[in-house]
């Protein structure tokens, strides 16, 4: 079985949704939209490892929206989100097992992806 790391990416500040929080930690339906997104990929069955790009400011918020799940780790974004899928990408290869041999790039800001779409 391929060695698949999903990257959820979540450094964003979200200026524009405005209010206290960026977006992604934000409640919806009771946790934060965040959580939907890391569900949906440690809980799908070919996804071997979860890793978050966050605002290295929202360490806290991150761990709270993650706690109980199982990811790899999370890693800092950078100024854009190619810098921050990049980040992303740098944090998977060294993790065990080195780089993976899929990888899928998820904005944690989108909480409605399927098992299903996961598949494609």
């Amino acid at each position: 079985m391929a060695n698949c790391t999903a990257i959820i990416v979540g450094a964003g500040r979200g200026h524009r949704f405005g209010g206290p929080l960026p977006k992604q930690y934000r409640d919806l339906a009771g946790e934060p939209v965040l959580r939907h997104a890391l569900r949906a990929f440690a809980s799908h069955p070919a996804v071997t490892q979860v890793i978050g790009v966050i605002h290295p400011d929202d360490r806290d918020l991150f761990e709270a929206a993650a706690a109980g799940l199982d990811i790899a780790g999370h890693t800092p974004g950078g100024a854009e989100r190619q810098d921050s899928a990049r980040n992303g990408l740098e944090f998977a290869a060294g993790l065990a097992g080195g780089a993976p041999d899929l990888v899928l790039i998820h904005d944690a800001a989108r909480p409605f992806v399927s098992h299903c779409l996961i598949s494609g």
